[in-house]
């Protein structure tokens, strides 16, 4: 989500970087003058939850029959098309306000969306909201979903994600749902999604007091709605942020929409509001939102003023606080983007329990100097990325590389001492989603800056927005960009390696196998010395969940498994003796990739006389996620593994 220099400034300031100059600097064309020397305000957001009402595109149905008057059904136009108008009708009350909302949806709406060509939620993200996806498990999962793994929730997930894409939107990065279950985490960061909040268990409507809160965190697991040990500790390597929703003193404050009147639920708001905004601890980042559904607190049948019980409580509460810099208008991945440069400053750090002194102390000293201006390089990318965070040298963000219809951005990490080789880092997330950011190869990314190397970490578009090949074609160019501007970069163009994971893994053993000439390209050399492929499709002819018919049909276009798209994608099929050499890594448990699509391709590489090395990792699912014992070799192992690897064929 591009933010604008208003909201990046003000963000900013929110994330506890007082001093002007700090924020200034990282907005462009910021002055440091007038208003934005204030104070950092309460990020303040509205949800909207779309329920499955119907059946979902995975079978179950939650809200009758589909196609029958027994309850509201998405799946018929004329139901979408009311609920499609009565979001309509809140943003259009939001934006009069100077906000933006937080639209949360699933199938059956977003299939209906794309069934009648609806571009309700596209046109919302145009006009600066925010979508993502709301996730009912038992809705898409079935009944037993807390029994079901960790990668098929990750699976149907991206499945979700990917209808959400194929109604026109182009960035989800943040999820409410799923609550009862320890692995959510793990599946959601698995299918590319980085911001969670709205915790509720769906068996009592209520929230323990314990989650209640201003201050973000990451949470170190799930829970099962009894053991919320894990979800309140706070992992500063986590993939998730989690947002909670404000100074609430009930437990029952989710449900209290439908147990109190309309006017006592906002009575009850803006109280819990500004109870949020005294609350507030400083120097940290501070949140407050609430949810809605479509349809609710519309007023009473056939009012010539629908939903203005909302239009007051945003004038007579919100507004004030607005104007008088206390709170700040911000979408829920906005709300993480400010978090994560609050990181940025504090690292390791638990933003619940910092004291306010310190934390003073801390946002002056992170505050760039004339001498030595850090604000540019620390930067949060557009969708609440932060590169770099908690890692040596330093980073220049959000740059871009040409490809078909326009530019991709890209992030450029930069050691203390280059080495002069560079590794292109490509990630998954299914070809429909993720993001450019390290996640769990952080502590490779350190390991490889330390060593001298130089790391371009890049975006790519999105199926089925943009269907295959436009991800390879992408990763051509952003590599041939990059060596053609290797003097500026400080890198030798005969020393570029590439390494990515799952649909990134396939992307790079696709362009390894090719030369990155398999495909159209804007033009240049697009060869590479060395690839690193984790967990990632190599035949995509065979059967297995990861690439599945739904999954063929959305990316690739393929109907059936011997069309010719599938062949042209499966990088197995274009092996041939002047290969770069290739390091494999992948869990001996993968049920969404199995080991066996890279025991094959090994094979087929070390036939053709080319380099390559299977790493087996023992008791580990997809994404070296643990699966029946402690994954053998660890982590810190892995890291060592990849970076030699790149050590014996770059340096």
């Amino acid at each position: 989500m591009n933010l604008t220099r208003r909201t990046l400034l003000g963000l900013c300031l929110a994330a506890g970087l007082a001093a002007a100059a700090a924020c200034t600097d990282a907005v462009p064309g910021g002055s440091g003058a007038g208003p934005a020397a204030a104070p950092g305000p309460l990020l303040f957001g509205i949800g909207i939850h779309i329920e499955p009402m119907g059946t979902t595109a995975q079978g179950f149905s939650t809200g009758g029959p589909s196609g029958t008057g027994a309850a509201i059904d998405y799946n018929r136009p004329d139901a979408f098309a009311r609920a499609a108008a009565d979001i309509e009708a809140v943003a259009a009350i939001v934006e009069h306000h100077g906000g933006t909302l937080t639209v949360q949806t699933q199938s059956p709406f977003t299939t209906t969306a794309i069934a009648t060509g609806s571009t309700v939620l596209a046109d919302l993200e145009e006009r600066g909201h925010e979508v993502g996806l709301h996730f009912h498990e038992d809705a898409h999962l079935g009944k037993d979903s807390s029994s079901v793994p960790v990668e098929t929730w990750c699976a149907v997930m991206a499945e979700e994600i990917g209808y959400i894409r194929q109604a026109g939107v182009e960035r989800v990065e943040y999820w409410s749902g799923g609550n009862l279950f320890p692995g959510v985490f793990e599946a959601a960061a698995c299918a590319g999604l980085s911001v969670n909040s709205d915790w509720k268990n769906p068996r009592t409507q209520t929230t323990p007091a314990e989650i209640a809160g201003t201050v973000p965190w990451r949470p170190a697991g799930g829970t099962d709605g009894s053991d919320f040990s894990a979800f309140l500790a706070h992992d500063p390597d986590g993939p998730v942020v989690f947002l909670p929703e404000g100074s609430y003193d009930r437990t029952d404050y989710a449900s209290g929409r439908r147990t109190s009147s309309d006017e006592e639920y906002f009575a009850y708001l803006a109280e819990r509001l500004r109870a949020s905004v005294e609350s507030a601890v400083p120097g940290t980042v501070n949140v407050f939102h609430f949810t809605i559904h479509p349809g609710e607190f519309r007023g009473a049948p056939g009012t010539s003023e629908p939903f203005a019980l909302i239009d007051r409580f945003l004038a007579e509460v919100v507004d004030p606080l607005v104007a008088e810099g206390k709170v700040q208008w911000a979408t829920y991945s906005e709300m993480a983007a400010a978090y994560e440069v609050w990181e940025e400053a504090h690292p390791g750090q638990d933003a619940r329990t910092t004291a306010p002194a310190a934390t003073a102390t801390a946002a002056t000293a992170a505050a760039p100097t004339a001498a030595a201006p850090a604000a540019q390089p620390t930067r949060p990318a557009p969708g609440g990325q932060a590169p770099g965070r908690q890692l040596p040298g330093t980073v220049r963000p959000n740059l871009a590389y040409p490809t078909e219809g326009g530019t991709q951005p890209f992030d450029l990490y930069l050691p203390e001492r280059q080495n002069g080789a560079l590794i292109v880092y490509v990630h998954g997330g299914g070809w429909t989603s993720g993001t450019r950011r390290p996640g769990q190869l952080t502590d490779l990314f350190a390991e490889l800056l330390r060593r001298g190397y130089t790391i371009a970490a890049i975006d790519y578009r999105l199926a089925p927005q943009y269907p295959f090949p436009a991800q390879s074609v992408d990763v051509a160019n952003a590599v041939a960009y990059l060596k053609a501007h290797a003097a500026e970069y400080g890198i030798d163009p005969a020393r570029v390696g590439l390494i990515g994971g799952s649909a990134g893994g396939h992307l790079v053993a696709l362009h390894g196998t090719t030369g990155g000439q398999g495909f159209v390209t804007i033009g240049g050399d697009a060869g590479v010395a060395a690839v690193v492929d984790l967990y990632g499709p190599a035949d995509l002819s065979d059967e297995f969940p990861g690439a599945s018919a739904a999954i063929l049909q959305t990316v690739f276009g393929a109907s059936s498994r011997s069309d010719p798209v599938v062949r042209a994608a499966s990088p197995i099929t274009h092996v041939s003796a002047g290969d770069p050499p290739f390091l494999l890594v992948h869990g001996e448990e993968d049920p969404l990739v199995p080991i066996q699509q890279s025991e094959e391709f090994a094979a087929a590489l070390q036939a053709a006389g080319v380099e390559a090395t299977l790493v087996r990792v023992a008791n580990a699912g997809h994404g070296f996620v643990p699966e029946g014992g402690q994954p053998s070799p660890s982590g810190a192992e892995l890291t060592r593994i990849m970076a030699d690897f790149f050590d014996a064929h770059l340096r």
